[in-house]
């Protein structure tokens, strides 16, 4: 598949670490990489990393469960609003094995994670709808677009011969060969630098040199650093912006 910037990406790993391929593998650097967004997805607590999810609207009485979202980091703020416009946050996190005894008083609002379902109470009713504010993981740093009509007319491919890797013929049988497009990622695309100390620390460490790993690490913490404190700066001052990324259907 086509992913130029993931490879350019893959490229500087091996050159900043200073070897080849025969040391440093493509498989490795992707490691490296995977490691690096995964710890900037857990430390990271800025806009572009937040997203909101509403569910449809209840259709029954007395659920006590929710489906997270596939993409979740950590939740920012879960709530419902009842048929008359009322909210309700839920503000009391519980261990799941104290959310779980029945010996435990739970007040309106409180919520426990089992698993990729989120445990909360009171039940539901009919027209409740719920919403999740939360930090999110991106998709993945090599992410193409699927070969779809709907991706062809947004331009999100590209026309391709047969032979070409990961071409796809479309629709089937047609011989109207496209290749999918890089998925815009913002932390390869516009913060480069975290994912690449980050990759470098790793791959360091994987070579046996512990003094270039921890200065690589260092420097990934400052950035990531730097960035929070922006952000807290920005909403100290009273800033505000809503970042939602609508790009799910086109993968």
């Amino acid at each position: 598949m086509s992913t130029p910037k993931y490879n350019a990406l893959v490229s500087k790993v091996r050159d900043w670490a200073n070897r080849d391929s025969s040391i440093l593998s493509d498989s490795l650097v992707s490691d490296f990489l995977n490691y690096s967004a995964d710890f900037c997805y857990r430390e990271l607590r800025i806009p572009p990393l937040e997203n909101t999810y509403q569910y449809p609207a209840a259709t029954t009485d007395g659920d006590t469960e929710i489906q997270i979202p596939p993409d979740l980091a950590e939740i920012i703020l879960f709530r419902v609003k009842d048929s008359a416009g009322n909210y309700t946050v839920f503000d009391n996190k519980l261990d799941i094995r104290s959310f779980s005894d029945q010996y435990t008083s739970m007040g309106a609002g409180s919520f426990t994670r089992k698993g990729g379902k989120l445990h909360f109470y009171p039940a539901s009713a009919i027209g409740d709808v719920y919403e999740m504010h939360y930090y999110r993981r991106l998709f993945a740093l090599d992410a193409v677009y699927v070969v779809n009509q709907v991706n062809i007319d947004a331009g999100n491919t590209t026309a391709a011969s047969s032979g070409d890797t990961g071409a796809f013929e479309f629709p089937v049988t047609s011989g109207t060969y496209y290749t999918g497009k890089e998925v815009y990622n913002w932390l390869r695309d516009d913060n480069e630098r975290l994912l690449l100390w980050g990759a470098l620390q790793y791959a360091h460490e994987y070579l046996g040199s512990e003094e270039q790993a921890n200065k690589y690490m260092q420097k990934q913490l400052m950035g990531i650093e730097e960035l929070n404190r922006e952000e807290k700066r920005r909403r100290v001052s009273g800033a505000s912006n809503s970042v939602t990324y609508e790009v799910s259907e086109l993968l």
